[in-house]
């Protein structure tokens, strides 16, 4: 059998880790509201996911309340809004609610450069939740940020700013990248997988075949976007490789790699490219301008509670079963419909470039064997605590203990919830002048008039969420 490697702490330190954490439990408790500790997230947002869903993103956005800096959900609410904001093309509010999650993000990083520990949060969470910690932004989520930031500034017209924040969305990836196999490495290395591996859920359904939760090839094909705007073609030319890397299938991707290494004379890599995806098309296309069209489809879905049981090692290394609740994403990924765009009498098929429902899920699953880790010490702590209110308060002492230890003991469902499932795109070379663009997806079509630019790329970032659909256009 299996067995969960941990074990009790000395009592004398365990009874003084219990009592201060009791304390910082009810002050985090009137600090981030009960809700936050006792209820499950995804059921808070119902609401503001129905007016979502059906394309009131200002209503959806007003029944948010302004969160305090002091609640643990302050920087994951602020990320709601924002996105709502954007939907609602208020780019100037989108870009001041991201403006505060940056700041909160870059002070935990000098926090973590002076090495300030969590140590206080953690000692919550022990006789809690882990609800009771701060909600810490996983990197696709984070890129997702600085993409959703950059496209602020483009609909502002500051081109400078999206530049920025674009490179911000890429230096996450890098640090993720470097820090991802020590992460799982530590993660993991206190207990036995196998029994986590038998009892949790598969999830390889809504993974699909991303190889890790962080790596985004969106954030990078926008930053070749707007490097290729600011005339800065090897830069382009890197985060285009990048992508393709991540997306090798997709063929827009392919044809961007082709065409700047022909442009950059990079014979080796033309080569290369060549041999994999045949020879460049964009021969002729040098006086023309461009048509890239980004289409944002549905919502992405959110987290479930499951639960499982696993063997503990308690004192005396006796080994005892514990009901862990954990967070999952239940079910298969949504097939949308890829958006298909007619210009003279030419039919150009959308192709996908993220799933975002795919990298939450992989993230979450390298996140697991942190998040029993840490709850397996809270249950063991919460059982002592039961025992220790059992032998000093009687009968009313175990069952106050009893029920407060089953209603806080909620799985961390917590996460972006106004996300796009999927991200799509097409690049199409036009000539100059107004060109009439026919959109299709699924039974919808619509026909509108764009003044494309010679040398230029007209930017569109098509929204659809069930009957809604957004369009925003701008020239880079």
């Amino acid at each position: 059998m299996s067995i969960l490697l941990l074990t009790l702490r000395p009592y004398h330190v365990l009874k003084t880790i219990l009592i201060a954490g009791l304390l910082l439990s009810v002050s985090a408790c009137s600090s981030m509201g009960f809700k936050n500790v006792f209820s499950d997230y995804a059921d808070q947002l119902k609401s503001v996911r129905s007016a979502q869903l059906n394309g009131d993103f200002k209503a959806a956005a007003a029944m948010i309340e302004t969160p305090k800096s002091t609640q643990t959900n302050y920087a994951l609410t602020l990320l709601e809004k924002g996105r709502l904001s954007f939907l609602a093309n208020d780019w100037t509010q989108s870009r001041k609610e991201f403006n505060l999650v940056s700041d909160v993000l870059e002070q935990e990083a000098v926090k973590a450069k002076l090495r300030v520990s969590k140590g206080l949060a953690n000692v919550t969470a022990l006789v809690s939740s882990d609800n009771a910690i701060s909600y810490d932004i996983p990197a696709y989520e984070q890129t997702m940020l600085h993409s959703y930031q950059a496209l602020n500034y483009l609909f502002l017209g500051q081109i400078d700013g999206a530049l920025v924040e674009v490179r911000r969305a890429n230096l996450v990836q890098e640090n993720a990248l470097k820090e991802y196999q020590q992460d799982i490495d530590k993660a993991t290395e206190k207990f036995d997988k196998k029994a986590l591996n038998e009892a949790y859920p598969s999830m390889s359904a809504m993974i699909g075949d991303v190889k890790n939760g962080f790596q985004n090839a969106y954030t990078f094909y926008l930053s070749g976007l707007l490097y290729e705007a600011a005339k800065q073609p090897n830069d382009a030319y890197i985060d285009y490789k990048r992508a393709l890397e991540i997306y090798p299938a997709n063929r827009y991707l392919q044809q961007d790699v082709l065409r700047l290494a022909t442009q950059l004379n990079m014979v080796d890599d033309l080569a290369l490219y060549s041999a994999k995806y045949g020879p460049s098309q964009s021969a002729g296309n040098v006086d023309k301008g461009e048509l890239v069209i980004i289409v944002e489809r549905g919502v992405i879905q959110a987290k479930q509670e499951v639960a499982i049981s696993l063997p503990i090692f308690t004192n005396a290394y006796q080994a005892r079963f514990f009901n862990f609740a954990l967070p999952v994403y239940q079910g298969k990924l949504t097939q949308h419909a890829m958006l298909s765009v007619n210009i003279n009498e030419q039919r150009y098929a959308a192709e996908s470039i993220a799933k975002l429902q795919s990298l939450a899920s992989k993230q979450l699953q390298e996140q697991v064997p942190a998040l029993v880790t840490r709850q397996a010490l809270r249950l063991v702590a919460k059982e002592q605590l039961r025992r220790t209110m059992s032998k000093e308060g009687g009968d009313i002492g175990n069952i106050l203990a009893t029920i407060y230890n089953m209603a806080s003991e909620q799985a961390d469902t917590r996460s972006w919830l106004t996300l796009p499932d999927e991200v799509q795109i097409i690049r199409i070379p036009l000539d100059a002048g107004k060109q009439q663009v026919k959109l299709v997806y699924g039974s919808k079509n619509e026909t509108i008039e764009l003044d494309i630019k010679a040398k230029r790329i007209t930017l569109l970032n098509l929204t659809t969420i069930n009957q809604f659909e957004g369009l925003k256009i701008t020239q880079l």
